[in-house]
């Protein structure tokens, strides 16, 4: 039996179009690396402006499902007569700091001694309690947060 020893150990690639023994230089290893990565990171550029666009798209069409909706609901909605203001709306909850605490508490009490002036009775502050600060077992800012996220989506 015959051994044939060959004096390339490389195979000829390609059929032979491509010589297996050829070496890169430094230049044209680093120009063919940058390369690469330019074409990968060119690729998922592009995909990340599909799917920023895909986004927007679903949200034109979610918008006018909605807008179409809520004229349904009010052509459909009898017309009531306008309700009567209550003279003194509730206030919102605002997060104050500890040092500002006294001023609020001043300044609930002054509101309520006039709303005792123009009711003629009289009201007394007995305590004065923040807001809850949860939704659903998470903080406001959580969930606003989460909002944000889930948004785009």
């Amino acid at each position: 039996m015959q051994l044939m020893l060959l004096s390339n150990p490389l195979p000829r690639l390609a059929g032979g179009s491509i010589p297996g023994d050829t070496h890169m230089d430094g230049a044209q290893v680093a120009g063919v690396l940058l390369a690469g990565l330019g074409v990968v990171f060119a690729v998922l550029v592009m995909l990340v402006i599909l799917i920023f666009l895909f986004g927007k798209l679903f949200e034109q069409i979610n918008g006018r499902k909605k807008q179409k909706e809520t004229a349904k609901v009010t052509e459909k909605a009898p017309k009531a007569a306008p309700a009567k203001q209550s003279p003194s709306p509730a206030p919102a909850a605002v997060a104050v700091p500890d040092e500002d605490a006294d001023e609020v508490i001043a300044v609930i009490s002054a509101v309520v001694a006039m709303m005792s002036a123009q009711d003629g009775t009289t009201y007394q502050v007995r305590s004065v309690k923040p807001a809850a600060q949860s939704l659903g077992g998470r903080a406001v800012w959580a969930m606003d947060g989460r909002r944000q996220n889930v948004a785009p989506f």
